[in-house]
């Protein structure tokens, strides 16, 4: 392939998936009787969760990127089999059956039928999607005109197989909402609310009015014996309220449709006559509307359901039926609990209730009774529609409560929605390498900061009497489950300090060690001995139980000493083996007698050609002995010895460093031994050892801190093998699954570690030292079990609104980040809080419950807004200050910085842009305004930074965003670019630029010099230059293309990126001649006419790609320590992803290849789509390599594997390096 030297190529990762979950159902997927699975979906994702009845807690079976969109899911279970199967329909036009296989660990397809084709359109099936709970047949829907229904039949083999689809085409209707309906062996029915549009016609002489145009209940009857479908009208219209359908269980049949303010009951197939059921009142609430429901079923034909309101309300709905007489008798519905909004629940066998809770954190709840006691009004059903109206409204209303019949136990973390985000160094680190953290403006009214690590739970912290250098554990005999000596080692003091593990901690009089002498290694060898090794010598002790009523333990000595004036300076040590390094490059190699614990030492020693840094055997091993030592020398290598018999202490390889080793580790895993390097410049190394020759290869490195290496083989809390690596911070390295990561430690700072087990905290933990303090950890949070799968920690500070936008303030003193300004706004929300004086520096002295309204939401009221600004202290997550605006304002924009013409140094001050009387369909604004603030520190109230109001000036347009340009306020409204200096009573208007071909600028940023980009809501980017001659912008370069901006920002003088509503993400560059004339032919290239009512000028497509995500903001930065910059991009839908640049050509063309391998290999996607046409979805792909198809490389088959090496002319651990190099630039 040819590669111009001035392209740009970009490596995409998805960092964390979408967290939208857009439906969730609940099944058997794993095929276990007793077991319930939640499987969820966002846009491209399905996660297969399952919960813990016995914790309470949720776990992720798995977690699998579709790389295609995903639009609906639903379960079928296939006759004859105990397993559930996943049905999904996407942008594929490829309906797909998928199952998951617990061997592999994913979701595998069984059938991929097509029945239309790609894409989403009015006409296409797809945008619904209804399954026969006998599983005969499925129902796939469009919202205009057009239906499917498909038989699921099985072959001679068993195998799923689909009939040709049966089509159901009514002309003039538009489908509102699709249900199966449960008839057990009667034909399968489907029922949909629709709207025939045929008599509005568009001359517009007839329209179509949303408060009293009926809409019609339809029913489509799958006829088996004759194969064909059957449309039955209900008797009656349903009202245009009604936007929901529950279907009941087949004893009763039949369906609700839930309508503005009560429910219809509608049973065809009975002739039973319609009810009406009103629903609940909230107190102060106008309407109530029904937007989600879960059916459970009891014992004995009993069920109820669980209805939720659109303001998060649950109501409870029973049926009393006689099943003699095929009679509802009644039906009754009450008030049950509140919980936040979701768009699907689901109640598990096991007595919990998992909410899909829309646009925040997923919630899982327990059951604690089923309301049958409850005291609220209960309503019930009337034949007669009248009643309700005629009903006294006091009769219906309820008042909201705590949780009464749920009780919260889990809380599933969602970042969606992302409004705005950016990325800061860790404040909490307190080290000299911070770990990269993204703050993100997401979910409802948080603040939320992503961190790469696993969060730890400190036990215990006590000072220490000596300063402490070195920390061992160790068990007394090889029966023993705890480990019962603490040894802390201090070379400063020479000394060992010893202390039992129990209950109490305290310092063991009869150990019997060697006090006197600084510790290097202590091993439980044989059955009940230990071994201590000290700077002078090995002393052995062998313990004995004896078999008085106490129970005590005698004790015999035996002591190995090194020659006169030879000190020991390493040591590593097996149950069987004890290898030393002595001063004098010497090795000395023992081996325990099995007879009675002794150790014997090899007759031969082996001298190094250099003094001896480290030195290491396997602590564990699937044999009963080590095969292999290696050995660190201070000449920058390792060598492999041999502890084979015929050839123990040979050297059989040697491996050249980049600095010298400070500590060596050995650990197996699936029967291989990897061999982890820890180095004084920082780097951590691991590498393999074949178990034949003894030699190293497929070397993975690690940049960890600024100080060196050391390291210690450590145990998970799920009982796994890891290495704890310390360098200016602590990082654990663990095998999940078949992937080995590296994550740092969150919370603690420590000198060194040892592995810890004991029974009094519950299984592993960690023994530290931090300065000179003991401290005793765990891996994980303390009341939340440990995940493996969870390596990123999330913290969450709560706002009071939605947050729209984020400014970090790093205070220009530090990296630290003190500060962050957030602007929230909220649409149709009446406000609690009263508006702030803004002449004064006191907050309003609100009486607010701030849990009412943290549970229950803020009430509701048309056309109103709440908006606020905050300034939060992020290191102590905190609010330092709100200011709180008008009911009527509604805050659009903010940008903060310096004017020059200030002429006060460093003073900063932060702009507002607001509106009054703001409106959506059609949008409408009253008047706009810029708030001028001043950025203070050291005011009379604290040391903190707050606001100080000066003044506002009045606008004629929407502020829709500002930025700083050269010391002026840069304000894009509408049509216009507008610069904007600070006065004493309003901002001083300096330049005006209307743009006429443009429709509204809704991004801007500042490519440097006197040159911006901003990007249109139709027009995409274009970049202009200041022009000060003529006080005006004036544009030069288009994009070759229109798009529907969403976020900007710049690369570099000449280039930005930009995304837009549809998911898409591109790179547009200024050419080089037209950047050149900008910069020194400025005065020809502004009056050139302009091309195509456009610029004269038109900007070079470098990449493009489709993400489906909508973009929100893009970051330039690294999410590692020492990691090369990127571009991180965050979705409206929870998207966390990186855009890298890659370096060279050669690197292009070998994952270019790779990427063409893998799309011919694994053919189509899980959803039976093409994966160049999927990230073409829009437009072609061009210069971006999707790192997500490049991972799959770890699943496949190992044949597979080779075969796509080969082509390559590679070897799959190459492969696999070079993929696990690209991730750990600038990710985790």
């Amino acid at each position: 392939m040819s590669i111009d030297d001035d392209s740009l190529y970009l490596y995409h990762l998805t960092l964390r998936a979408p967290s939208n979950f857009t439906s969730s159902v609940l099944g058997q997927f794993l095929g276990e009787k007793k077991s319930q699975e939640i499987l969820v979906s966002s846009v491209s994702t399905l996660q297969l969760l399952r919960p813990n009845a016995e914790t309470g807690k949720i776990e992720v079976v798995a977690s699998q990127n579709t790389l295609g969109v995903i639009h609906k899911i639903e379960k079928i279970r296939i006759v004859g089999t105990q397993k559930d199967l996943a049905v999904v329909v996407g942008e594929s036009g490829k309906v797909v059956f998928l199952e998951f296989d617990v061997d592999l660990h994913r979701f595998v397809p069984v059938l991929q039928e097509p029945y239309a084709k790609t894409g989403f359109g009015r006409v296409n099936p797809g945008e619904y999607l209804a399954v026969d709970p006998q599983s005969r047949c499925i129902f796939l829907g469009a919202i205009e005109r057009n239906k499917l229904i498909f038989k699921v039949e099985t072959d001679s083999q068993g195998k799923v197989e689909l009939s040709s689809p049966l089509e159901a085409h009514s002309k003039h209707t538009l489908t509102l909402s699709v249900v199966a309906l449960d008839t057990q062996f009667s034909n399968p029915v489907f029922a949909a609310i629709e709207c025939d549009y045929s008599n509005y016609h568009s001359d517009g002489k007839v329209q179509f009015d949303a408060d009293s145009s009926p809409l019609l209940l339809n029913y489509y009857e799958l006829d088996q014996g004759l194969n064909h479908i059957v449309k039955k009208k209900s008797t009656n219209t349903i009202p245009s309220s009604a936007t929901h359908l529950i279907p009941l269980p087949s004893h009763v049949g039949g369906v609700f449709v839930c309508c503005k303010n009560y429910i219809i009951y509608d049973n065809l197939h009975k002739n039973l006559e319609r009810l009406y059921l009103p629903l609940p009142l909230r107190k102060d609430s106008e309407y109530t509307v029904v937007v989600s429901h879960v059916v459970h079923k009891l014992k004995k034909n009993n069920f109820f359901v669980l209805l939720q309101s659109s303001m998060g309300d649950l109501f409870k709905v029973t049926v009393e039926y006689n099943s003699d007489k095929e009679l509802i008798e009644d039906i009754q519905i009450g008030y049950f609990d509140t919980i936040p909004v979701s768009s699907s629940l689901n109640i598990l066998k096991s007595g919990f209730l998992f909410a899909n809770v829309l646009n925040n954190d997923k919630l899982y709840y327990q059951f604690e009774k089923l309301g049958d006691d409850d005291e609220n009004i209960q309503l019930k059903a009337s034949p007669d529609i009248s009643s309700i109206d005629e009903e006294d409204r006091s009769n219906r209303t309820f008042t909201v409560k705590a949780l009464d019949n749920l009780a919260l136990v889990e809380i599933f973390t969602s970042l969606s929605p992302i409004t705005d985000a950016g990325i800061v160094e860790s404040i909490s680190s307190g080290t000299a390498d911070s770990l990269q953290q993204m703050i993100t403006a997401s979910s409802h009214s948080h603040l939320k900061s992503l961190v790469h690590g696993i969060q730890t739970s400190t036990l215990v912290s006590s000072p220490l009497p000596i300063i402490p250098t070195g920390v061992l554990t160790t068990k007394l005999f090889a029966d023993s489950r705890s480990d019962e000596y603490l040894v802390i080692s201090s070379t400063v003091a020479s000394r060992t300090l010893v202390l039992s593990i129990g209950e109490v901690v305290e310092e063991v009089e009869n150990s019997q060690f060697v006090n006197d002498q600084p510790t290097l290694a202590v091993q439980q060898v044989g059955t009940s001995s230990v071994v201590q090794i000290y700077t002078n010598g090995i002393r052995h002790v062998k313990h004995t139980r004896t078999e008085d009523k106490e129970q005590s333990i005698s004790r015999k000595i035996t002591d190995w000493y090194p020659p006169a004036g030879i000190t020991i300076v390493n040591a590593s040590t097996h149950r069987e083996q004890v290898i030393i390094a002595l001063s004098n490059a010497e090795i000395c190699y023992f081996e325990v007698d099995a007879t009675d614990d002794q150790l014997i030492e090899y007759q031969d020693r082996v001298e190094m050609s250099n003094s001896i840094t480290s030195i290491a055997i396997c602590e564990e091993t699937a044999n009963k002995k080590n095969l292999f030592a290696v050995v660190g020398c201070s000449d920058e290598t390792i060598q492999v010895l041999s502890l084979q018999p015929h050839n123990c202490l040979e050297t059989l390889s040697l491996q050249a460093l980049s600095a010298n080793s400070t500590s060596l580790s050995m650990l197996q895993n699936d029967n291989t031994t990897m061999v982890h390097i820890g180095m004084d410049n920082g780097l951590y190394v691991r590498t393999s050892i074949e178990e034949i020759s003894g030699n190293l290869s497929d070397t993975r490195i690690k940049y960890l801190g600024s100080k060196p290496v050391t390291l210690s083989v450590t145990k998970l809390p799920n009982g796994s093998k890891a290495i704890l690596a310390i360098s200016s911070r602590p990082w654990i390295c663990y095998y999940n699954r078949s992937e080995f990561k590296v994550t740092p430690l969150l919370g603690v700072k420590i000198l060194k570690g040892a592995s810890f087990s004991s029974e009094d905290i519950g299984g592993e933990g960690i023994v530290a030292l931090s300065d000179n303090n003991l401290i005793v950890f765990t891996i994980g949070k303390e009341d939340v079990e440990f995940d493996i799968n969870q390596d990123v920690n999330i913290e969450k500070i709560r706002l009071r609104y939605t947050p729209r936008k984020l400014i970090i303030d790093d205070d220009g003193k530090s990296s630290k980040v003190n500060y962050i300004y957030a602007l929230q706004s909220e649409y149709g929300t009446k406000s609690p809080f009263s508006p702030s004086n803004l002449n004064s520096e006191d907050d309003p002295e609100s009486e607010i419950d701030q849990d009412y309204y943290d549970a229950f939401g803020y009430e509701t009221e048309v056309d109103k807004w709440a908006s606020c600004i905050q300034v939060v202290d992020f290191e102590n997550s905190s609010i330092i200050q709100t200011v709180e605006f008008s009911s009527n304002e509604s805050a659009i924009s903010m940008a903060k910085l310096h004017f020059v013409s200030s002429g006060k140094g460093n003073m900063e001050h932060l702009i507002i842009g607001v509106t009054t009387d703001r409106k959506f369909l059609k949008n409408s604004v009253g008047k706009s305004y810029l708030f001028t603030f001043k950025i203070q520190k050291n005011t009379r109230k604290s040391n903190k930074k707050r606001l100080e109001y000066l003044h506002k000036t009045e606008i004629d347009c929407s502020p829709t965003v500002m930025i700083p340009f050269n010391g002026r306020l840069l304000v894009g409204m509408g049509k216009y670019l507008r610069l904007y200096d600070i006065g004493h009573r309003q901002l001083l208007r300096k330049s005006s630029t209307n743009i006429d071909y443009i429709s509204s600028i809704v991004d801007l940023v500042h490519t440097g010099g006197e040159r911006i980009a901003f990007g249109d809501s139709h027009s995409s980017i274009v970049f202009a230059k200041f022009d000060s001659a003529e006080n005006r912008f004036v544009p030069f370069a288009d994009d070759i293309m229109k798009r529907q901006i969403t976020a900007v920002a710049a690369l570099d003088y000449d280039t930005v990126i930009g995304g837009d509503k549809f998911g898409n993400v591109f790179v547009s560059r200024v050419p080089d001649s037209v950047s050149k004339k900008s910069d020194e032919d400025w005065s020809l290239l502004k009056v050139q006419e302009s091309y195509l009512n456009a610029s004269p000028s038109r900007t070079k497509n470098l990449c493009e790609f489709f993400l489906s995500d909508t973009p929100t903001s893009f970051t330039k930065g690294s999410m590692t320590i020492g990691g090369h910059d990127g571009i991180i991009y965050t979705g409206i839908q929870g998207t966390v992803g990186l855009l890298l640049p890659l370096s060279t050509k050669s690197e292009v063309q070998f994952i270019n290849s790779l990427e063409q391998s893998l799309r011919q290999q694994m053919g189509f996607n899980l959803l039976g789509m093409d994966h160049l046409k999927f990230r073409s979805y829009y437009n072609p792909v061009k210069n971006v390599i999707d790192g997500d198809l490049i991972e799959k490389y770890y699943e496949l088959s190992q044949s597979l594997k080779i075969k796509i090496a080969r082509e390559l002319n590679r070897t799959p651990k190459e492969v696999e390096k070079k993929i696990s190099d690209l991730r750990n630039r600038s990710a985790f």
